[in-house]
């Protein structure tokens, strides 16, 4: 089995020249840390905050596109949730990413059943579900499922979807301590199925707090307010009583999952995250309040049939 390496700047690639680096030295530096020598593809957008997708300085997408033009990888186009009132903005604004930048754009992620119906009718390019669609559990209080092997299955919500052929492709999150994609292969051999790791998204929801910090008290923490890219200079860790590590950058939370494999399966690709580059370590100074802590551990190379999400996959 063979792991694809792609990185996910997705929610991050504005925040590369914020902490004194190029994008494509974000990359290099993120693929380095997940001990890969190369990456082949590039995911720019956003996966779960509609404000940055809208906000994202044209500089920075124009960056990520001439990234992939040279280096001849392709780019996949990552929308989030949008909201009602944010819905013809979006639309516009999808229409010109794809419309500037279409010939290094070869699929789209989506994370909603409205984006699905959009994006193939108006683009017509292969589409894969976000990792929204999926509902696994995933909690790093439950320690049960970092010592467990999960079958993972197609998400109910776009099971007909799939059928259909509507969506190619499924992103999954490191949720347990291994993901078994035998049943996937099973129902659909063809299915492209990408990992995001070392990082588990645990949950999001409509209000930053970081883009609240600068506002009066009144206009503190309204649900999808326009904001000014605050979490591209802020992200706020947390070492909880029972040893859990949580990272909040943006309004999405994640954990650490940097041991999860991936097994019985076939290719996949490994969609890396470069948060361990983007958030410097230091000492803990609160024991179990919020901290600014890098959250990394060394990766072993699993044996057996199962491959570590860090191995390189050229070097089986």
């Amino acid at each position: 089995m063979r792991s694809l390496p792609a990185c996910n700047v997705a929610d991050t690639a504005a925040a590369a020249r914020a902490h004194g680096m190029s994008l494509s030295l974000l990359v290099e530096r993120t693929m380095q840390a997940a001990g890969r020598r190369s990456v082949q593809r590039l995911y720019v957008g956003s996966n779960l905050c509609s404000q940055y997708f809208l906000r994202q300085p044209e500089q920075v997408w124009r960056e990520a596109f001439s990234l992939c033009r040279r280096e001849r990888i392709p780019a996949t186009l990552v929308v989030p949730v949008f909201s009602q009132k944010d819905l013809a903005e979006a639309r516009r604004r999808i229409d010109e990413v794809v419309s500037a930048h279409g010939d290094a754009i070869d699929e789209i992620t989506v994370n909603d059943v409205g984006m699905v119906t959009y994006c193939l009718d108006r683009y017509g390019l292969p589409l894969n579900a976000g990792r929204l669609f999926s509902k696994e559990p995933r909690d790093p209080r439950y320690v049960e499922l970092f010592e467990a092997k999960h079958a993972v299955g197609v998400p109910a919500l776009v099971t007909e979807l799939f059928r259909r052929g509507e969506l190619q492709g499924l992103e999954l999150d490191p949720t347990h301590a291994a993901l078994d994609l035998s049943e996937l292969r099973g129902y659909m051999p063809h299915l492209e199925v990408g990992v995001h790791m070392p990082y588990c998204y645990l949950s999001t929801g409509s209000i930053c707090e970081l883009a609240g910090i600068g506002r009066p008290v009144r206009e503190k923490f309204r649900p999808n307010a326009a904001c000014t890219l605050e979490c591209t200079r802020c992200a706020i860790g947390y070492r909880l009583p029972y040893g859990a590590r949580l990272l909040k950058f943006g309004r999405a939370v994640y954990f650490p999952n940097h041991d999860c494999t991936v097994c019985e399966g076939e290719d996949f690709r490994m969609i890396v995250s470069p948060f361990d580059v983007l958030v410097p370590r230091r000492d803990a100074r609160i024991e179990h309040g919020p901290t600014a802590v890098r959250f990394q551990a060394d990766e072993p190379v699993r044996a057996g049939r199962c491959a570590s999400l860090a191995a390189e996959g050229g070097a089986r």
